[in-house]
């Protein structure tokens, strides 16, 4: 683990009122698939604690998640959809994504060596 616990929670306050989004809550998972979700609905976030490896890791996924709730409020609490499928990682995603300075993709590499 990058940092304490406590410098953690101390971030992610600081980072959900940077973007107006101090409301979600955060959940830790364990969940070996995804490293992060955004229930944009419920207004939470869950984040995969294999994350915690490095700082960079961290702060992608947590922006990465914080975006999807963005564009969710921007869209007036709705995702656009096509064809009858939700658009979660399209153009309006991206433009969230480059507005606070993360990559628009999603997929975020995690080495898994640097988590033993």
């Amino acid at each position: 683990m990058f940092a304490t616990t406590s410098e953690i929670e101390q971030y992610i306050r600081m980072t959900l009122k940077q973007w107006s989004m101090s409301h979600l809550k955060i959940q830790w998972m364990n969940s070996g698939r995804y490293l992060g979700l955004a229930y944009v609905a419920e207004g939470k976030i869950k984040l995969d604690k294999r994350i915690l490896c490095s700082f960079k890791i961290f702060d992608e996924v947590l922006k990465h998640e914080i975006a999807h709730h963005i564009q969710w409020k921007r869209n007036g609490n709705r995702f656009l959809t096509k064809n009858g499928r939700r658009i979660l990682h399209g153009k309006d995603f991206a433009a969230v994504c480059k507005e606070i300075g993360i990559p628009a993709r999603t997929r975020i590499p995690i080495h898994h060596q640097a988590i033993a």
